[in-house]
């Protein structure tokens, strides 16, 4: 009686495995996810681009963000920032100074980016969407000047930041920034600036921005 009574949940579980291994070819055979896909992008019959809602922060950009999120901090916790970074309140309020001075100096300059976008746009000799891909290309490239910029400026700022420290604040203040790095670069934050990621959000920020030659 005991044996039959072990026997009988593995029986029942070996009959429910090969009562459904017939269906498994069915099931794969009616999944095809490539034509699906098609169907999903062709839908109203004219394909559709992958949207993108917005772009998230560059590497270039990772510092800066820290940084403000660290002038943040001090204004909102400056005790706590303080035993944080193992560093005496005179030397937080020369950091928050510090940081403070970079972020009303820089900009992203966004003005120009769209300037070279629509200048693009309105001397190109292309249509449609090679237009505006050149216009596209445009805008990236003047964008990346600027970030290329502001990367380097944060250096500037960070070897501030770390000439008022001694070695062993330094080392503390390093490790902050190394995490914080980390966490910024996963946490989704969106970039400044267009969403230009592909032609269809790069044609919406050409209709909104470039007035002149719209219909060429």
């Amino acid at each position: 009686m005991k044996m039959k009574l072990f026997v009988l949940p593995i029986v029942l579980i070996s009959g429910g495995v090969f009562a459904q291994e017939p269906l498994q070819p069915n099931i794969l055979g009616e999944l095809n996810l490539s034509s699906r896909v098609e169907e999903v992008k062709e839908y109203h019959g004219e394909v559709r681009d992958l949207k993108i809602l917005a772009p998230t922060l560059a590497p270039e950009e990772i510092d800066r963000a820290v940084l403000n999120k660290l002038m943040q901090e001090i204004a909102d916790n400056p005790k706590i920032t303080e035993e944080r970074l193992g560093v005496s309140s005179e030397q937080i309020d020369d950091i928050f100074i510090t940081i403070s001075n970079a972020k009303s100096f820089i900009n992203n300059n966004e003005m120009a980016n769209v300037r070279a976008m629509c200048n693009a746009w309105n001397s190109s000799n292309f249509r449609d969407d090679k237009r505006t891909q050149e216009a596209i290309d445009a805008y990236k490239t003047r964008d990346q000047f600027t970030k290329n910029f502001i990367a380097k400026y944060y250096r500037l700022v960070l070897f501030d930041i770390e000439s008022l420290l001694h070695p062993s604040e330094q080392e503390k203040f390093n490790a902050y920034m190394n995490d914080r790095r980390r966490r910024m670069a996963t946490s989704g934050t969106r970039s400044w600036g267009s969403v230009v990621e592909n032609i269809k959000s790069g044609r919406d920020a050409v209709n909104f921005h470039c007035r002149v030659n719209r219909d060429k």
